[in-house]
């Protein structure tokens, strides 16, 4: 058995920010267990130190066996879904694009009854967690862990400097800072990374200096099965299991939850805290009814459309980050806060040949209305969770999904593409392709031979990669309401922005989890410190707003102890 001061569980972004502020203080004792690999400080994988990253494309860095329904568990499959499973977590493994949000997202959280989270609240800790290597001023931070930086304009790819102009001529005025100027307008996203590799979470907090801290204890391929509560309602630690199945008890002062929005209610709800009548439907014993847990399910629903690039459109330079530009435009649909919605364009998709030869123009609902939930499977209450988005079960998603695609596939008929890259197109099961995604010397090979008949013989090429995926023209998608609204519900996918099923609220409120500290409602010595507690998602991509909702959040809890 260990003991320890503080029990960290779960070591992504929000686990390496936990596990390194509170190790600062040398008097306490800090564990912290994460189920993935280690990533060393002295030995970083060259996959995970890329600042493309290769490391999305390696499946021994996430969940092996997580599948999730786009909608709901009755009208869509599951699918696949990624969501890391090594030190670092996701800031290992996914974009690393740093974007904060809207000022109106937290202004939100504050009014759904997280007292303290508005962005005035929120501003100072992302200015404490950024090294902003292109801008300064009182929106900025200059001296923090993670350093942020903009592709410079005279390295965007010929399509982001096309899709520029598309977008002045439809009225949108260039923004240079999309951290600090929240209208709407074409920008390229930050990214958190150093000019020649990443900069993670995981590797800028728990760098060499952190893991060498004798107070620091950090067990990895360590999977936490439950966590322990006595009778008095006070979480006293938790029960784990090593990589060669050894069980192992860790007793803690204070446990703190940093499993992500996934894995986070599904432990919860392990160890009987949750919905009480659904838990004892599986066979579970309710400790703690908190009907909230795995509620609330939040993600950014994305369809893509892509275009084959021409020799002139190509980004094809190897070493380059995944840079991104972004058009943020505003709804206006009754109820829905400015700046709702979004559209990625990307050249250099994957990192074979052919990923270099795609491009990509997805829109993206930066605020969708509708929840889903995460709940344990009956049959298998200690397996994978199983996760339901339900996109669309709100009309004005799909409302606005529909006018995003049909504004994506205006742009993508301009005649400023046309020296580009050629009519867009959507793959339908564009899973399939998925497999050839994976790092090895035999998919490379592959890639390059489509990459070449695309150039070669188009046609042949495209009839090659229909087998896998049909490829239906966007145009002929737009032209009928009705084949549109069917083929969103059948298409969209998500990002890895999972927010919202431990959400902070008032105590009376019968759907929180936490209370706006962070800590659970009715145990003691509980804290949830991941994106699970936001009220809901941010307007952007959730690395940057997690780090700074762990930062807060611990620093709340060192200073009430």
């Amino acid at each position: 058995m260990i003991e320890c001061d503080y029990l960290i569980i779960g070591g992504g972004a929000a686990g390496a920010v936990a596990a390194a502020r509170l190790s600062e203080n040398p008097g306490d004792k800090v564990v912290l267990a994460e189920a993935g690999k280690d990533v060393p400080p002295e030995n970083v994988p060259a996959d995970i130190l890329d600042i493309f990253p290769l490391s999305t494309f390696n499946p021994d860095y996430v969940w092996p066996d997580l599948k999730v329904h786009w909608r709901g568990r009755e009208n869509s499959p599951a699918v696949s879904f990624q969501q890391g499973r090594i030190l670092g977590g996701g800031s290992a493994v996914m974009g690393m694009w740093a974007v904060r949000g809207m000022p109106d997202d937290y202004d939100a959280w504050s009014q759904l009854g997280a007292a303290g989270w508005a962005w005035e609240d929120v501003l100072p800790y992302f200015r404490k967690i950024e090294a902003d290597q292109d801008f300064a001023g009182d929106l900025h931070g200059g001296d923090g862990p993670l350093p942020i930086r903009r592709q410079p304009r005279d390295e965007w790819s010929p399509l982001a400097r096309a899709m520029e102009k598309i977008a002045h001529r439809h009225g949108f005025r260039v923004i240079e800072d999309m951290n600090a100027d929240f209208g709407d307008g074409y920008c390229v996203l930050p990214i958190s990374r150093h000019p020649d590799r990443r900069a993670s979470a995981g590797l800028e907090y728990l760098n060499a200096s952190t893991r060498s801290r004798k107070n620091l204890n950090v067990l990895t391929e360590a999977t936490v099965e439950r966590i322990e509560i006595d009778p008095s309602r006070r979480v006293v630690g938790a029960k784990m299991r090593l990589r060669d199945g050894t069980p192992m008890d860790v007793r803690a002062g204070h446990t703190i939850l940093t499993a992500g929005a996934i894995y986070s209610p599904a432990l919860l709800q392990r160890s009987g805290v949750g919905d009480a009548e659904r838990l004892q439907a599986i066979g579970l014993k309710p400790v703690l009814h908190r009907p909230g847990v795995g509620r609330n399910l939040q993600n950014h629903p994305l369809l893509p459309a892509v275009a084959c690039l021409t020799r002139e459109g190509r980004d094809a330079r190897r070493g380059r980050p995944p840079a991104s530009t972004y058009l943020r435009w505003s709804s206006n649909l009754p109820g829905m806060p400015p700046g709702d919605m979004g559209m990625y364009v990307r050249s250099y998709l994957v990192w074979h040949a052919l990923g270099r030869h795609m491009a990509m123009v997805g829109p993206v609902l930066m605020r969708p209305a509708s929840r889903g939930e995460v709940s344990l499977d009956g049959k298998d209450a200690q397996g994978s969770p199983s996760v339901a988005f339900n996109f669309f079960e709100d009309e004005r998603d799909l409302q606005r999904m529909k006018d995003g695609f049909r504004k994506a596939a205006l742009f993508l008929a301009s005649r400023d593409l046309r020296p580009v890259c050629g009519d867009a197109f959507v793959l339908t099961n564009a899973a399939q392709l998925n497999r050839f995604n994976t790092l090895s010397a035999a998919n490379a090979a592959k890639a390059w031979l489509v990459s070449k008949l695309l150039d070669i013989a188009p046609p042949f090429g495209k009839l090659v990669v229909s087998r896998f995926a049909e490829m239906v023209p966007v145009e002929a998608l737009v032209r009928d309401d009705a084949v549109l609204t069917e083929f969103v519900l059948e298409n969209t996918t998500g990002t890895n922005h999972v927010a919202g099923t431990c959400r902070m609220g008032r105590a009376g409120d019968p759907d929180a989890v936490v209370d706006p500290a962070g800590r659970l409602l009715g145990l003691d010595s509980l804290t949830v410190a991941d994106a699970s507690v936001m009220p809901t998602v941010p307007s952007g991509n959730t690395h940057l707003p997690t780090v700074m909702v762990a930062e807060k959040i611990v620093a709340g809890l060192r200073q009430g102890r």
